[in-house]
């Protein structure tokens, strides 16, 4: 089995910053996917020949949080493009599962969230 040469690794210091991966990585499920899959926090994966910002996708929902993961985006820590995905279709079908796994609490809290969050201010 062939072994990686690690003695000479990719220069670990990125010219983008995590913030700046997490970032593109949210535009790109905007125009993608829609609003409830969010970026986690990156982590840099690097090889032999460059370096790539891994952005953990996860499905959430303002009144109850992240449900868990559902893919990846990669950004290119050069370039600071999107380079790579796990399948829109792959990361839909995974939110269905663990929305359908979450229920009927997630109904019950956004109906909390809205019985908090609706009330009118008092005069």
């Amino acid at each position: 089995m062939a072994r990686a040469i690690i003695d000479k690794p990719f220069p670990l210091t990125p010219r983008i910053s995590a913030d700046k991966a997490c970032a593109e990585a949210t535009s790109f499920l905007l125009d993608h996917v829609g609003t409830q899959l969010v970026a986690a926090q990156p982590y840099l994966m690097v090889s032999a020949v460059r370096a790539t910002w891994i952005v953990p996708v996860q499905l959430a929902y303002i009144h109850s949080g992240s449900l868990g993961g559902v893919g990846v985006v990669a950004v290119d820590e050069e370039t600071g493009h999107v380079i790579a995905w796990t399948p829109i279709e792959q990361m839909k079908s995974a939110s269905r599962k663990l929305r359908n796994a979450h229920e009927p609490e997630l109904s019950e809290r956004f109906q909390a969230f809205m019985a908090t969050h609706s009330r009118e201010p008092s005069a």
